[in-house]
């Protein structure tokens, strides 16, 4: 039997985990609701990912970088500071989407 998906609140324990560079994270659902994390990033996170043109936002400014992604479940938004490394962030942030979803990440061949 497979394990039961990640819960919001539990994702963003495992982020936290996985990087000591995310300052602040939001899960939010497939409507856009605030599922987890502080709510004065819902709002900005919404914003960010109606303007994207894909699943996957990245945006950079002199204090850090926002990396926001969705499904069409859950959709997160993190911030980190300057030094995080662009390619590990949205590596981190697609794989606990789908760990949120209940993806399983296949087998390296």
């Amino acid at each position: 039997m497979a394990d039961p998906a990640l819960t919001p609140e539990l994702a963003l324990e495992y982020l936290a985990e996985l990087s000591t560079d995310i300052r602040a994270a939001v899960v939010l659902g497939a409507g856009g609701e605030h599922l987890a994390g502080p709510g004065a990033l819902a709002a900005p996170a919404r914003q960010l990912l109606a303007a994207a043109e894909g699943a996957l936002v990245e945006v950079d400014t002199p204090r850090g970088t926002v990396v926001a992604a969705a499904d069409n479940v859950h959709a997160l938004a993190v911030v980190v500071g300057r030094h995080a490394l662009p390619a590990l962030v949205r590596y981190d942030v697609r794989r606990v989407l789908g760990d949120l979803a209940g993806v399983e990440e296949p087998e390296a061949a």
